[in-house]
């Protein structure tokens, strides 16, 4: 049996976010886990481990696990567990670690030396989204991997601002691959895994939940070494994520905003608590070992960034020659992930464009694109149809499709 089936199969035994510390260390791995008797499992006094806890370690049948690790490797899904080389090893320093990560893109990666979170509002302010693009291009030139949550807002301004910089990207998500979670940020996905990877610890097709966030929040804080927080109301995730992030030791860095608007009273109120207010990159690099090595690469001024505190409202903001250098650059980017102009609305029906956000990360069986839909099967086969028809994706056996 493949090593990772064990991983697979005590992480669906033990749940997510669960302290995995104590039962490592009586049973060695996951394997060990699975061999142990009934009553060696009973004995083991597992803190924070019910009797319901217990009984299913004891119970969860493998079988299901070894379809889950077929299915990923058919579909390129690389599974990192903690015994490999290429398991983020920062993540081993939390009790809560996830046994096994879904990885789509550049597994190599995720063991950067300097690697940072970045993270905020879904609806941030034109200064928070400015400040970040900033920073991160900064931060990006320096070789600092970004790691982001891939939800609106400054995350998706991190992920982008990597790419146009040339810098690599991590987004962890909060569903499994294939979720159709977000569709709008679909092109986003598919470029950072191009760039960078695609990670999340939940297997294929598992929807957001109330508490996947929470969950997946301290995987962004866990595999870095810090986070900066460009801008976070009092009760956000994103505040969420710096609590994860102060109790797991890590730096917490904190861009300072406007005292009267309601974006900001979470990260002021941080800096108040003792987080690191950031004016520049050069205020976390030197946290960074590289920072020794050579000489600070600077790209556009960060002081330079007007303050605005009435520029809370997306619309009707002014467009800057920087804004719309880097609106060209992602476009091009996203035609470029297929040999096909981006998709609209206005060029395929509604049916054909649900069907292709979900092929789009990379999950093209028919009876797959069906269940995640929620579409009539002749509806889906007529967007398939149409897809084929416009070039857009093609039929490669009796019952899936890929893009082209």
């Amino acid at each position: 049996m493949e090593k990772e089936i064990y991983w697979l199969w005590l992480q669906g035994a033990v749940g997510y976010a669960k302290d995995v510390k104590r039962l490592l260390d009586i049973f060695g791995d996951a394997k060990g886990v699975y061999e142990a008797s009934e009553q060696e499992i009973r004995n083991a006094h597992l803190r924070g481990y019910g009797p319901k806890a217990v009984e299913k370690i004891i119970d969860e049948d493998i079988e299901k696990y070894y379809d889950i690790y077929d299915f990923c490797r058919r579909h390129k899904i690389h599974i990192i567990t903690p015994d490999s080389l290429y398991y983020p090893r920062r993540l081993l320093e939390i009790e809560n670690f996830p046994l096994a990560l879904y990885v789509r893109g550049d597994y190599t990666c995720l063991n950067a030396e300097n690697a940072l979170g970045v993270i905020g509002s879904r609806t941030p302010s034109m200064y928070g989204e400015e400040a970040t693009q900033t920073i991160v291009g900064q931060l990006c030139r320096n070789d600092v991997l970004i790691v982001s949550g891939g939800a609106l807002g400054i995350d998706t301004v991190a992920h982008r601002s990597a790419i146009e910089s040339g810098g690599k990207t991590v987004l962890v998500m909060g569903c499994g691959h294939g979720s159709g979670y977000l569709p709008e940020n679909s092109a986003l996905r598919k470029s950072v895994a191009q760039h960078g990877a695609l990670i999340t610890e939940f297997p294929p097709y598992t929807n957001v939940t109330h508490g996947s966030f929470p969950q997946r929040n301290r995987i962004i804080s866990g595999m870095t070494s810090g986070v900066v927080i460009a801008e976070a109301a009092k009760f956000s995730g994103t505040f969420s994520t710096a609590r994860h992030a102060i109790k797991q030791g890590r730096e917490l860095f904190v861009l300072p905003g406007d005292i009267k608007s309601g974006n900001y009273e979470g990260s002021n109120q941080l800096i108040t608590e003792g987080a690191k207010p950031v004016f520049s990159a050069r205020d976390i690099l030197p946290w960074a070992k590289i920072y020794e090595n050579h000489a600070f690469k600077t790209g556009r001024p960060f002081e330079n960034i007007e303050f605005e505190a009435t520029s809370y409202k997306k619309i009707g903001k002014k467009k800057t020659a920087e804004t719309e250098k880097s609106e060209i650059i992602i476009e091009k980017e996203e035609k470029n992930l297929t040999k096909n102009e981006k998709i609209t609305p206005e060029t395929i029906s509604k049916n054909a464009e649900i069907v292709y956000n979900i092929m789009s990360d990379g999950i093209c069986k028919t009876d797959s694109i069906i269940r995640e839909s929620d579409l009539e099967v002749r509806k889906v086969l007529s967007a398939l149809t149409e897809l084929e028809m416009n070039g857009i994706a093609e039929k490669i056996s009796a019952d899936c499709y890929r893009l082209n």
